[in-house]
């Protein structure tokens, strides 16, 4: 870490003289901007189409200042049988000399500027300064407040109910009192399971069964001016719970729709539980203007750390972080470096929209279609909707086998009993660790070994093994893809999916092709990380085109199969024409349902 910050400041020097001594992006004449109506502007608010919009990065004008950085040439990509090939446009970067990873930083890493971001028509986005020599926490609006907690997690409470199940359903001669004790403790891990409300715990009504997206929506509340007219700023509320490998959190979609035009902020509540402990660390992603480009999607621009604040385990920590206009708003990714890939979760801007097969939805819609508008209506509702979920899912089969356990009890047959709490027990250690495919449970997919790594869709969330862990594993969760140190390298994914509804699938480059900056200077003294673990701002590309004409998303993983139940299969091959950024090789997601489908690779 101590030589990665040592090497900055002559590696701000190197890549300054690299900046300036690339050629210039063609400029074409400023197209004229559709009208600016809200309806239309969030019209043409989609998941990017690379294709279509590189040919469209000329429309940049020259603001004396060195950003919005160029745009690589498109992606292409073909198909063939159940293969995506893509081949990735060409790095804007000369090729490094060194081992970008050996010799840091590499060519890609630009020279720190200590101002906004600015848009593709050369206006200044206001709030996408994270950090600065005098306030290392420049987006914070007000300090954190921070208080102490019940630290007690899902995990916690689902070791105590399986050691009570077994203690008491092993029990030969049982009182009345301790009949009703096991059925109770049983339906505390259903309860968990289905996000039902749960006295006394912070996680309560957060499932651990991902169905309830079409209730995970937040609007931000504008504020007005003394007139009563004018938007002037505006607030949403999220909240998360951190535990283990896991982030869940009551928002996965955000609508900024009523202050396009206005900066605003989110107040998150994060509820630091047991084995929790980390930075808080949301990552956001900027659009470029959408008049730009209207009707045509929104180009990628800018991402960046907007914190590194240490948080403690048992603690309830409110933060208010200032966010650009709404109308440059695509998402914000919440991650945990000290437990990555897996410690993740994603809000999403809820106006967005996805096509597959012709059909075009937002991607609330898309989680509507699959889960109802309200999967919390009543019973039926609720079994209707975790009935999308795979069999493949460790949570269902832990809801499956404690239902049966729940029966078992009832009909006083505790040999089964014990039997289900066994294949629950199993499939919560498979649950814990989402860096290796699931192993418990009667259904059970293998890695490809013909491929670098292999993704498991399933519980709306992602499972995934490296073929060989011996060289891209760390520890137990941190995975790494270490043979891509230079262009030309070739990434092959093997995808499943469990699930009963598509899946999407995306590939992101956070600044390998376009540059990536670290305004962040360590935090060591108020317990955080120091700049090895930070980037600042990055300039953000996506890997994966649309299908044209249709303008469909360019891999969707279909419905796994019901009877007999089989996970649907597709394979994606990504070659590199650029190097990777220091801090992460490529971001990884489900472009339908996002929220915890992530796995990103260092």
């Amino acid at each position: 870490m101590n030589a990665f910050c040592r090497l900055a400041r002559p590696a701000l020097l190197l890549a300054a003289a690299l900046l300036l001594a690339l050629p210039p992006a063609p400029l074409l004449a400023q197209e004229t901007p559709q009208p600016d109506d809200k309806k239309a502007r969030l019209q043409s608010l989609r998941n990017p189409n690379p294709p279509e919009a590189a040919n469209m990065c000329a429309v940049r004008k020259k603001t004396g200042h060195p950003y919005p950085q160029p745009c690589p040439p498109a992606s292409t990509m073909t198909i063939e049988g159940d293969t995506t090939k893509v081949v990735t446009g060409l790095s804007i970067f000369p090729r490094p000399k060194f081992d970008p990873f050996a010799v840091p930083p590499g060519t890609n890493f630009l020279p720190t500027i200590y101002s906004n971001a600015f848009d593709g028509s050369g206006k200044e986005m206001p709030n996408t300064l994270p950090s600065t020599p005098t306030n290392p926490y420049n987006l914070h609006d007000g300090d954190p407040v921070v208080s102490q907690i019940n630290p007690t997690s899902p995990t916690d409470d689902l070791r105590t109910i399986f050691e009570k199940a077994t203690r008491l359903s092993a029990k030969p001669q049982k009182e009345e009192v301790e009949v009703e004790s096991l059925r109770r403790t049983i339906q505390s891990g259903i309860d968990i399971l289905e996000g039902n409300p749960i006295p006394d715990r912070l996680y309560s009504g957060l499932p651990l069964l991902h169905y309830m997206g079409p209730l995970k929506v937040r609007k931000v509340e504008p504020v007005y001016d003394d007139t009563g007219k004018n938007v002037i700023g505006g607030n949403v509320a999220v909240h998360q719970v951190w535990y283990d490998s896991h982030i869940e959190s009551d928002t996965a979609f955000i609508d900024p729709s009523e202050v396009l035009d206005a900066p605003w902020t989110i107040t998150y509540t994060v509820d630091v539980l047991n084995r929790g402990e980390d930075d808080f660390s949301p990552f956001v992603m900027y659009f470029d203007d959408p008049a730009l480009t209207r009707p045509k999607p929104p180009l990628p621009n800018v991402a960046m750390d907007q914190t590194f604040f240490p948080m403690e385990n048992g603690t309830r920590t409110v933060f208010k972080i200032k966010m650009a206009p709404g109308k440059y708003y695509n998402l914000t990714y919440t991650w945990g470096w000290r437990m990555h890939p897996p410690r993740v979760q994603v809000s999403e801007n809820a106006n967005k929209k996805a096509s597959v097969n012709g059909v075009d939805k937002t991607l609330v819609g898309w989680e509507q279609s699959v889960f109802g508008n309200d999967p919390r209506q009543n019973e039926d509702a609720k079994l209707k909707a975790i009935e999308m979920i795979g069999e493949l899912s460790p949570e269902k089969q832990m809801w499956r086998a404690l239902r049966d356990a729940r029966e078992a009890a009832r009909a006083g047959d505790y040999k089964r009993v014990a039997a289900g709490i066994q294949e629950a027990q199993n499939s919560f250690n498979d649950w814990r660790d989402r860096t290796r495919l699931p192993r418990a449970g009667k259904y059970k997919v293998e890695v490809d070994r013909d491929a670098d790594l292999t993704l498991l869709y399933v519980n709306n969330t992602i499972y995934a093994e490296f073929a060989d862990r011996s060289d891209n594993v760390a520890d137990s969760v941190r995975i790494d893809f270490p043979k891509w140190k230079f262009r030309g390298t070739t990434l092959k994914v093997t995808l499943y999916n469990g699930d009963y509804f598509d899946h999407g699938y995306q590939n992101v480059d956070f600044g390998g092709a376009r540059g990536w900056e670290n305004q962040f200077k360590s935090s060591v003294k108020v317990g955080g990380s120091g700049c090895w673990f930070t980037f600042g701002r990055d300039y953000w590309w996506m890997n994966v085109p649309n299908k044209q004409p249709s303008g469909d998303l360019g891999v969707v993983v279909p419905a796994a199969n019901r009877e007999p139940y089989k996970a649907a299969l597709q394979k994606v091959q990504i070659l590199y024409n650029y190097e990777p950024s220091r801090r992460l090789r490529f971001y990884q997601f489900d472009p339908l349902h996002h929220d915890v489908a992530v796995l990103s690779i260092h």
